[in-house]
Parts: C-alpha cells; structure tokens; sequence
C-alpha cells in the first residue's frame, strides 16, 4: 500500500501562505502613519497540479510576490501640484515681511514720517520767522532720513534673508538628488534578483516629492526600476545612478544667489526656489523704488530750500546731504550745518525774507504734488510710497489665495492616493482574520493528514 504525502506539502504551503500574509498585514498596520507608505498584499496563486494514479490533483497555494499598490498618475499628479503649492508658500511667507516693514508701525514707519516731514514745513509756512518751528523741521528732516534708512536695512535685510533661504534649499535639493540617485541603484538591485523593493519605492517617493517641493521637479519612472528627475527645460537632477548638482554662485554687486546646472544656467518652473527667486525680485523691485523715492525727495526739497532765504536773510542752502552719489534711501541724511542751526532753514522767498512763507509751503505741496517721478512711476511722494504698500500687500494676498486654492487640490489628490495606496485599519483587521483563520484550517488539515498516515502505516505492521 502506497502513502501520499502531497496533502503534508500542501498543508505546508498553505501554512506558509498564510503566515506571510500575516506578516504583510502587520507591517500594513506597523506603518499606517508612515509617510509616503503603500499598503501590500501577499499575492497567492494556486500552484501547478500534480498527476496522481492518472489524474490531475491540485498541489496548494504558491506565493507569487508582494504587491504594493501604487498609482503612477496619482503620485506624479502629487508630486507636480505639491511643488505648485511649495512656490506659492515660500513667496508668501518671503513677502508677507515686505508688506510688514513698509506699513510699518500705527505711529511709525516711513508713511508716517514722510506726513510729517511736510507737516513741519506747513506748519513753519504759518509763522515763517519761528526759530522753534525751524528746529522741528531739522528734527523732522533728520526724522525722515532715519525711517528712509530704517526701512531700506530691513528690506536688505528681508533680502539677504530670502537669498539665504535660497542657498540653503539647493543644498537641500542636492542632498535629496543623492538619496534618490542611491535608491535608484538599490532599487534595481533588489528587483532583478527577485527582492520585494516596495519599502525603497516608497523612501524614493517620498524623496522625490520633497524634491519637487523645493525644485518643482518632475519625476518619471523607467523601465528599469530607476526613477529620472528633471526641472525646468528638461535638465535632469537626477539620471539613473547619477546626481547632477546644482551650484550656487555669486551675482554682482549684492552677491546674490545665481544657480545653474551642469554649467548651464538652472531654470524652476515651481517649488520653493522659484517662489524665492520670485519674492528676491519683488523685494529689489521694492528697494530700488524706495531708492528713487529718496533721491527724489532730496532733489525736490533741494531744489526748493535753495530758491529761498533762512531766518538769517542769507540764501538757502541745501537741507539734504547729496554729497554722496547716488542718493539712496540708505545714505539718505540731512545737512549736519542744519542740524547744528536751524537759523539755515528756508521759508521765505530771496526777493521777500521773513516776510512769507511761501517757500516752506511749496515744499510741503511735495507731498501731495502729482508732478514727482520715482524711476517709471510719476505721482506724489504719499502716492508712490502708497502704491508699494498696495503692491506688496497685493502679492501677499495673491499669493495665499492661491496657496488655499493649492492646498485644496493637494488634499483631493492625498484623500485619492490614500483611496489606492493607504492603509485602512478595519480592512487590515479582516484580513489579518481571514489569514488567522486559514492558518487555524490548514494547521488542522495538516493533523488530519498526519492521523491518516499513521493509520495506513498501523495497517502495514
């Protein structure tokens, strides 16, 4: 009497099928919480039947591999949208000091010490023989040059700020081209000897989505298991094992940031380097506006207070220092002899002096004359000063209008990832039963089998 042993081979398979589904399920439920995971599933199929006594018996359950689910779209889809929402983010947050800085406090700020500034002059065009109205406009002139200057260091330093933020996501970026560079390598070594490379598809997913947070790189999966990023105009960051590094040079005269790649100028359509590089420019913009708005200034009242005759009789001077070339609003300062006697102040005309205070007041009409120009703008110095506000304001809000409507497709984009590749606990909770249960049914299957074997060999003594 012969003993067939294809049950005790298929009781172990099936033991062991059902052991590594336990397995999965619990690393499923390990990382629930893990970002960038893929949910996987132990992919059984039935094994090649076997020929008994001249007919064709079924020979168990193999493990065909380990699935992780995964939608290409979707992560590309994710990825491009997340480096969208990294440009708009990193331009708000660039900017949103700007608009700070040149609002400036309720009872500071450059707005206000423009107001009185010229508030002075009208004032002493009342009562143009008052030596202690002509120490308030000195004290109000040397007023203005302080919030000229106050505001311009801290536009630099928003500046110098917004170029280091820069340099320090290129490093970032280059750091992550390596990781993803690395991956690609392990990856393709793991696959083509049979490996299950899920866990390092998910690190480089995850990679590659905080690289196009920064960069806005696109990323494209080969055929080969490797994953190539690329910016801008196709230039690739990252090409099989290969990471191109971008580079950070020095740009006359501030030393701003310029970054190229492979010794070619480097282009971002998106992620947080563009939206920086977008708040750099704004931010220049700004400082060469208030520059031409503190030239002007000079050059105007200048041009006035030299018209006309100080308390003294004598022919006015200059109220400004334009000594240093070109005036800007952080060399912008008042005529230390006027600072010393606020005699040299000027109100009145040559032809009537101390008589009228017409000179004082046609300097402070600057305020309000519409006839000021300020490199391509032409308006009153409140106007100009009020248009930057304005525009920093409005790039501010721009920019978070669109960062609410970003985060809104981001977060359909992670609920549809989530619908494909998270991790849903009650679906793990029945799986991890039905594995349970199956391992139960085969570990009885195979005492079953094992209590007829000893029964046919009891039979045979």
């Amino acid at each position: 009497m012969s003993i067939n042993f294809s049950a005790f081979e298929i009781g172990r398979r099936a033991l062991n099928a059902n052991q590594a589904g336990i397995s999965v399920t619990g690393q499923n439920i390990a990382n629930v919480n893990t970002p960038g995971y893929s949910r996987q599933r132990v992919q059984l199929v039935e094994s090649t039947s076997a020929n008994f006594n001249g007919y064709s018996v079924g020979n168990g359950v193999t493990i065909a591999g380990v699935q992780d689910f995964r939608d290409n779209f979707i992560e590309s889809r994710l990825q491009t949208e997340t480096g969208i929402a990294g440009r708009l983010n990193a331009r708000r947050n660039a900017l949103a000091p700007v608009e700070a800085t040149l609002q400036g406090s309720e009872n500071g700020g450059l707005q206000n010490s423009l107001n009185n500034f010229f508030g002075s002059f009208r004032d002493l065009e009342a009562n143009p023989n008052s030596v202690a109205l002509r120490a308030a406009v000195a004290q109000k002139g040397a007023g203005i040059a302080n919030a000229f200057q106050t505001t311009r260091s801290r536009l630099g330093e928003i500046q110098l700020g917004t170029d280091g933020q820069i340099r320090a996501n290129v490093e970032q970026a280059n750091s992550l081209s390596e990781k993803i560079a690395d991956l690609n390598v392990k990856i393709q070594t793991s696959e083509a000897t049979g490996g299950n490379a899920s866990g390092l598809r998910d690190q480089r997913g995850e990679f590659a989505k905080q690289i196009s947070k920064l960069t806005g790189a696109r990323a494209t999966q080969n055929s080969d298991g490797t994953l190539t990023v690329t910016i801008g105009e196709g230039r690739a960051l990252v090409s099989g094992e290969k990471a191109f590094k971008l580079t950070v040079t020095d740009t006359p005269p501030l030393g701003l940031s310029s970054i190229a790649i492979d010794g070619q100028p480097a282009v971002f359509d998106e992620g947080a380097i563009r939206g920086l590089q977008d708040a750099l420019g704004e931010t220049s913009k700004q400082i060469a506006t208030l520059d031409g708005l503190a030239a002007s200034v000079v050059s105007r009242v200048n041009t006035l207070h030299t018209s006309g005759t100080d308390l003294d009789g004598n022919a006015g001077g200059k109220f400004f220092d334009d000594s240093t070339t070109p005036v800007t609003a952080a060399n912008i300062k008042i005529n230390a002899a006027i600072t010393a006697n606020p005699h040299l102040v000027v109100a009145s005309p040559l032809t009537q002096p101390g008589q009228t205070g017409t000179i004082a007041g046609a300097i402070a009409n600057l305020l309000t004359d519409q006839n000021s120009t300020v490199n391509s703008q032409t308006g009153s110095f409140s106007s100009i000063f009020s248009s930057m506000i304005s525009e920093a304001g409005e790039q501010v809000r721009t920019a978070d209008d669109a960062l609410q409507t970003q985060a809104a497709i981001i977060s359909q984009l992670t609920a549809q990832r989530e619908s494909i590749s998270g991790v849903s606990l009650d679906e793990e909770a029945i799986n991890l039963m039905q594995y349970q249960k199956a391992y139960e049914a085969a570990a009885r299957f195979m005492k079953i089998a094992d209590e007829m074997t000893q029964t046919i060999l009891s039979l045979a003594q």
